[in-house]
């Protein structure tokens, strides 16, 4: 399975988080408990985030300036994403304030990786790169978060 049609699949379970995540917030869960449950959402999307990282964003780099400014954008809403979370944590945060920016953040990302950056790696990379379970695709696969 080529890299970018399983970080689709992992959009798709993320989307789902997400739209559990909203439910919650609609349903009145305590900020408390949202902030909880907000921990999972984190670890899921930061595995996710340094699984794009080490295997796409980082072959996909070097390939061309366009690849490199548009690896460059999409890294800086991993970093936006992860500050937000950070600001979440603070017990004094408002999780209905800040959830939802991370949700609509992050599913925008989503789209824009799967029409921009995911074709056009497709396009430059080689085929043995785009393999996710290749060696090369991922030579130091990590778990942590």
């Amino acid at each position: 399975m080529r890299i970018t049609e399983s970080l689709k699949i992992e959009h798709q379970l993320l989307r789902q988080m997400m739209d559990t995540m909203s439910r919650w917030m609609t349903e009145g869960v305590e900020p408390d408990k949202l902030r909880e449950r907000a921990v999972m959402l984190e670890a899921a999307i930061n595995c996710h985030a340094k699984r794009e990282e080490r295997q796409l964003y980082a072959p996909l780099n070097d390939h061309s300036e366009i690849a490199h400014d548009l690896v460059i954008m999409v890294e800086r809403v991993h970093l936006e994403v992860r500050k937000l979370f950070e600001a979440l944590a603070d017990p004094t945060s408002e999780p209905k304030q800040l959830l939802p920016r991370i949700i609509d953040f992050t599913g925008a990302h989503f789209t824009e990786e799967e029409t921009g950056l995911f074709p056009l790696a497709e396009k430059l990379l080689e085929q043995k790169a785009l393999e996710a379970d290749s060696p090369e695709a991922s030579p130091h696969q990590e778990w942590d978060t």
